[in-house]
């Protein structure tokens, strides 16, 4: 039943139809129960993408489209409330010099999660090649349009991925490019979601004409972001 549940998921199909499918098979139903259960990653590299390929065909197209992405919506109450450690809060009034000042803070207050990602953001602010700098992984609960779609390769759905910054880069030949960044643990780069997070997150920076990069925690803190800038 459990088989059947999740294939009718995935192909949108009545379980009824999805029992019928999987009992017609050369291997039947119990025998791909019994081999799913051995190995559960053969039912979405195999068996799903099987079902699927015989029951549509696909006519593929590609289409580009243009999009304004909102970094922040305006709340009906006029403000966010976000929680954070004191030490790890930065108010635009904190920031004395008026240049810098202008170039970030489309909130006037950034809450960062951990002590990495306020260090970067002031060395990034401190670069005369940094354009604009925001900080956008503090809204991650549709308060911004800027995420990325990923699926999860643990519950295998859809979900929304919220970078930690985006920063406008001044070239060497004067041109200007977004970058993406995003600063992760060292013990998580390699973790089976952050990799799909970056996988999609490559793929969108590449077809929008930017940028995307991740680092480690222990090189925002120890100051070594001069990859971010080449």
């Amino acid at each position: 039943m459990t088989l059947v549940a999740e294939v009718a998921r995935y192909l949108n199909l009545r379980p009824l139809e999805v029992e019928a499918l999987l009992d017609s098979t050369k291997e039947g139903a119990d025998e791909l129960v019994a081999v799913v259960n051995e190995f559960n990653e053969l039912l979405y590299d195999e068996v799903i993408p099987r079902l699927f390929k015989l029951l549509f065909d696909l006519d593929e197209a590609q289409e580009t489209e243009e999009h304004e992405v909102e970094l922040i919506k305006v709340p009906s109450a006029g403000y966010y409330e976000v929680t954070a450690a004191p030490d790890k809060i930065v108010r635009m009034a904190d920031v004395s010099d008026e240049t810098e000042r202008a170039k970030s803070f489309h909130l006037d207050t950034y809450c960062f999660d951990s002590n990495p990602e306020r260090t970067l953001f002031w060395d990034l602010l401190h670069e005369k090649r940094v354009r604009k700098l925001y900080f956008t992984g503090m809204l991650t609960h549709g308060q911004s349009d800027f995420f990325i779609q990923y699926i999860d390769p643990e519950s295998h759905t859809v979900r929304c991925y919220y970078p930690d910054f985006l920063f406008l880069r001044q070239e060497p030949d004067g041109s200007e490019k977004y970058v993406i960044v995003e600063v992760k643990g060292d013990h998580q780069i390699d973790d089976a979601v952050v990799q799909a997070k970056k996988d999609f997150a490559l793929q969108i920076a590449i077809a929008s004409g930017m940028e995307y990069q991740m680092i480690k925690s222990s090189d925002a803190d120890g100051r070594r972001y001069r990859a971010l800038m080449n």
